[in-house]
């Protein structure tokens, strides 16, 4: 995971004329009619795109504006053909279609990527993550300007602040038990949720709050679905290993009509290992 994450630190800027001339033709206006000031560079790259510190002149707000990679959508829908052809093929090998259907896993993913492509949408989500997260007041959503906004241009209120994985202040540990219930309020109370939380999209902001960004990547999941949820960790606590069985026949883990009695033993095992602590890796997951 660290070299991982090393990876998504070193992603190479493009050309900031290209990103401004983006920017011109998705608001419709010059990058000075906009902006009164706007960083030469990016502050921040990503794989999908990269990040530009600006002033709007309509209003002073400092904003943080996001710019998508030239040619992404193209790039990234050959790919996911390439990837569909080769699942097409797999389905005629004996017992790999037996066991996994990857053409379906795979639209699956291409629908969830083509909407975090889809900026206005992020828009969207991050204006109705903000709203519902005002029940935490320690948790800071950055505001949304559908105004300035288009399908490759993305602009929020800039938050200053440190990665949280990097920062060194005292309250660390309380933000990561605070990030701990705002996920489970987004999924077991308002059923959306971000789909996101790397390391990037977390922040500790100056005054000590726990701030989340990037809202491309949403999921949401129905009434019957968290319920489920709640029930399964109701029996998970109370060691029900026999109801967890069914409780995930409920959220459609297993198929409906399934005998979960076989399984029972190793979920015991595994269970009560995670329960004694020292999370997955204290868990052997060959025996």
């Amino acid at each position: 995971m660290v070299e991982l994450q090393k990876l998504c630190d070193k992603v190479p800027c493009y050309d900031s004329k290209i990103a401004f001339e983006t920017i011109e033709k998705e608001l419709g206006k010059s990058v000075n009619e906009v902006y009164s000031e706007i960083t030469p560079e990016p502050v921040a790259a990503a794989s999908l795109g990269q990040v530009y510190k600006a002033t709007l002149r309509a209003t002073g707000d400092v904003v943080a504006v996001k710019v998508q990679r030239p040619g992404v959508l193209e790039t990234v829908s050959l790919d996911l053909y390439l990837a569909r052809q080769i699942g097409i093929l797999a389905r005629a090998i004996p017992g790999l279609s037996d066991r996994l259907d990857a053409v379906a896993l795979l639209d699956e993913f291409a629908y969830r990527f083509y909407q975090e492509l889809d900026y206005n949408l992020e828009c969207e989500n991050g204006i109705k993550i903000k709203e519902q997260m005002s029940v935490l007041p320690m948790v800071c959503i950055p505001g949304n300007y559908p105004e300035y906004t288009a399908r490759r241009v993305h602009t929020a209120e800039w938050i200053d602040g440190e990665k949280l994985s990097q920062s060194t202040a005292d309250d660390v540990g309380a933000l990561v038990n605070l990030g701990v219930i705002t996920y489970l309020t987004q999924l077991l109370e308002f059923g959306f949720f971000h789909a996101d939380p790397h390391p990037g999209n977390m922040l500790r902001t100056t005054d000590g709050k726990l701030c989340i960004l990037d809202f491309g990547l949403m999921t949401e999941v129905t009434d019957d679905q968290k319920y489920g949820m709640i029930e399964a960790i109701a029996h998970l606590l109370n060691r029900d290993y026999t109801e967890i069985g069914q409780d995930f026949i409920n959220l459609d883990f297993i198929p409906k009509g399934t005998d979960t009695t076989p399984i029972v033993p190793a979920l015991t095992t595994v269970f009560d290992v995670a329960l004694a602590g020292g999370g997955a890796k204290s868990i052997n997951f060959q025996e």
